[in-house]
């Protein structure tokens, strides 16, 4: 058995770096996606945030890190990172999700609704715990 080779070039087909921006759909994908660069940040500062506490310098360095005015705007930048990618993924959820009640699957309106409750209840319970 011989195999042939074929003196024609592969196709390749381009793809440039701004294949993202052509569609709405890429774009707020890459936009979603993006949040995690401030998580990131979230995570240095609980970090520094747990070693402040362990030295026992919390109150000292850690409380005047975070009134520092750059620290306060990347907190800000952060929390609406963060708002964001919840809002979007919760709009997602109910798709890929599929919940099955008395044979019938639940609309994804009432499986949106309940993420909300349970994200607000929990946040509330939060803030009460810590203003006890």
């Amino acid at each position: 058995m011989t195999t042939t080779t074929s003196k024609r070039n592969k196709y390749v087909r381009e793809i440039k770096p701004n294949w993202w921006q052509k569609i709405d759909f890429y774009k707020m994908y890459i936009l979603r996606e993006s949040t995690a660069l401030p998580t990131i940040w979230f995570c240095i500062v609980l970090l520094y945030g747990f070693l402040c506490l362990g030295n026992g310098t919390f109150e000292t360095s850690f409380v005047a890190f975070l009134k520092n005015p750059l620290v306060i705007i990347l907190n800000v930048i952060t929390m609406a990172g963060v708002v964001f990618n919840t809002i979007t993924w919760y709009g997602l959820t109910p798709k890929a999700l599929n919940l099955i009640y008395k044979n019938e699957r639940l609309p994804q309106a009432v499986i949106k609704n309940l993420m909300w409750v349970i994200t607000i209840a929990v946040s509330v319970l939060t803030l009460i715990l810590v203003y006890i």
